[in-house]
């Protein structure tokens, strides 16, 4: 019999942690061995729960999630964490990538979602939603910012090419336009920008 996926919520609303709760043990595989409304209490738990994956709400007072993300990650790295998060935490997720943290979803995702994210990284992958990627990919021009999204490129093992390519989508190059500058087909950018920003 297949072991259950042992579970760590942690959010400060404490409705929204029932919610998923319920809808997860209703679903079967899962178990919730602990709830933390805070990345404080988080990083109490995770060393003594030894869950296989923390579901962490990235707003949060007294500690946030990247915060309690890095703690748990430097001290357990092999626990794997999938962010709750909303669009407009960009800035987050950029300093949530260099932490590693396996992945990143709408907070408000379908529960169906939440929980194909939790089975893709169960299988060491990794799951970054869609959306939130745009959002990310819309950090341009700023040189520091530019710097951040280097450092994420290489993280992932890109080629000079391919990170030369993402870097013109994200400025807000057409495939055209970056076919042309690059003397490549729009085929091959097209297939690029599928990989790099997903519908």
């Amino acid at each position: 019999m297949k072991e259950k996926i042992k579970v760590l919520l942690v959010d400060d609303h404490a409705v929204l942690r029932e919610g998923i709760k319920t809808v997860l043990e209703l679903k079967g595989g899962f178990e919730i061995i602990g709830e933390a409304d805070s990345g404080f209490r988080a990083c109490e738990l995770a060393p003594t729960l030894k869950p296989d994956i923390v579901l962490m709400d990235i707003r949060m007072e007294k500690m946030d999630g990247i915060k309690a993300s890095r703690n748990i990650k430097y001290l357990n790295p092999e626990i794997k964490i999938l962010l709750l998060t909303v669009v407009d935490d960009a800035e987050y997720i950029l300093e949530a990538l260099k932490i590693g943290v396996e992945g990143y979803i709408l907070k408000l995702s379908d529960m169906d979602k939440v929980i194909n994210a939790i089975n893709v990284i169960m299988e060491n992958e990794t799951y970054f939603d869609p959306k939130i990627t745009k959002s990310v990919a819309e950090i341009k021009r700023d040189p520091v910012k530019k710097i951040e999204r280097a450092e994420i490129f290489k993280k992932y093992e890109l080629t000079p090419r391919e990170i030369e390519i993402a870097f013109l989508l994200v400025d807000g190059l057409s495939t055209r336009e970056v076919s042309e500058k690059l003397n490549l087909s729009t085929f091959t950018i097209s297939n690029h920008k599928k990989i790099f920003f997903p519908n």
